[in-house]
């Protein structure tokens, strides 16, 4: 369209700017319908053939929302039109129009500030069910929340700075205001701070999962219970809770037990006595194992002799079990069975012993005998 020619035939400057204006709001707002038209329908059948399912939501946030960007905008370009048509000693009539502007694009950035938001929380649930999905664990309730917290604040604020600009004021101050408050709350709070940023690296990296069984650095075993943003909650067998920092967890070695399969070894000690048959103590402990219903028959059981000792030859069972939960309870079974079927077919499990050597003075002449003691575990 040409605006000279619309102004040459309109004549009156005030007029024209009116047109104009109304010209601008009618355009921007069927704009908007002809968009959201376009998504429901153009678009929604261009983003169903990707894999993603993150661009529907974001359709669906701007399917919703488009129309109040259109017409806010709308109202704002039609008002700095109008602006331009009234003469600078009409005073009353700027600051007015000026009011006006102010407000329609305060309520331009709230919109624009909802839409952000809304596309953010959405972005950030997707990206955190996806990791989710892919490592095969559920969503920690504590840290979806946390994060559109922090990213909400940190948009909201960008939206105030923005406003306040727009309005002329100094942000400057307002930033160093903000930095040097962040400092002091950083300063203050460092060690939350730390365990908060080690339960982000936990829940994102994934080292152990609620439900598994760990290891601590102090010796302790339990199964997670709970990882927190500030620490990690782990029952031991005692049914106790032992709440572990974060910030340690992550500096210090942890033995995961079920992971990354709950498959975990099963292992039983015992000494024969010397002169034992080897092979006849070590048929008695595989055939305990085989028949064990607990123990996995790939990879086969197998027994080691791992040490010859002071008083006995020992052997070590090794073997699988599906299972981290049964581990205990399967090689207490083992080690009753094994004891029982070396009694009955006469495989000795020799106690410690010692010889000691007695000096005796008798009429003045010393004599060394020999005695044999038996040292009972």
């Amino acid at each position: 369209m040409d605006f000279n020619r619309l102004r040459e035939f309109i004549g009156d400057e005030l007029l024209y700017h009116v047109v104009v204006a109304v010209i601008l709001f009618l355009v921007v707002t069927a704009f908007g319908w002809i968009f959201k038209r376009f998504l429901n329908t153009i678009g929604r059948r261009l983003i169903a053939k990707t894999k993603s399912d993150l661009d529907d939501m974001i359709v669906d946030i701007l399917v919703q929302n488009v129309k109040w960007f259109a017409l806010v905008l709308a109202f704002y370009l039609s008002a700095e039109e109008i602006t331009k048509a009234i003469p600078p000693e009409n005073t009353m009539a700027l600051k007015f129009l000026s009011y006006f502007n102010g407000i329609v694009f305060v309520v331009f950035v709230i919109v624009v500030t909802g839409i952000v938001i809304r596309i953010a929380d959405s972005s950030v649930k997707y990206a955190i069910e996806n990791h989710a999905k892919r490592i095969n664990t559920r969503i920690n309730e504590a840290l979806l929340p946390l994060i559109n917290r922090v990213l909400n604040i940190a948009i909201i604020l960008i939206a105030v700075i923005i406003v306040l600009n727009h309005f002329g004021q100094d942000v400057s101050s307002l930033v160093v205001s903000l930095g040097v408050g962040s400092l002091a709350i950083a300063l203050a709070a460092q060690d939350t701070l730390a365990n908060m940023i080690a339960g982000f690296v936990i829940m994102m990296d994934r080292p152990f999962r609620v439900g598994d069984r760990i290891k601590l650095p102090s010796g302790e075993i339990g199964d997670v219970s709970e990882i927190g943003i500030r620490s990690t909650k782990i029952l031991d067998f005692d049914n106790n809770v032992i709440v572990h920092p974060n910030a340690e967890l992550i500096k210090s070695k942890i033995v995961n037990y079920s992971y990354p399969e709950e498959i975990i070894r099963v292992i039983v000690e015992v000494g024969v006595a010397y002169g034992t048959e080897i092979d006849k103590a070590r048929y008695i402990m595989l055939d305990a194992a085989r028949n064990h219903p607990n123990v996995l028959k790939d990879p086969i059981p197998e027994v080691f002799v791992i040490d010859l000792a002071e008083s006995s030859v020992n052997l070590r069972l090794v073997a699988r079990t599906d299972d981290f939960r049964k581990k205990f309870l399967t090689e207490t079974m083992l080690r009753e069975q094994i004891y029982n079927a070396f009694r009955a077919d006469g495989v000795e499990i020799p106690f410690p012993q010692r010889v000691l050597y007695v000096r005796e003075q008798r009429n003045g002449i010393t004599q060394t005998r020999q005695k044999r003691k038996t040292v009972r575990r």
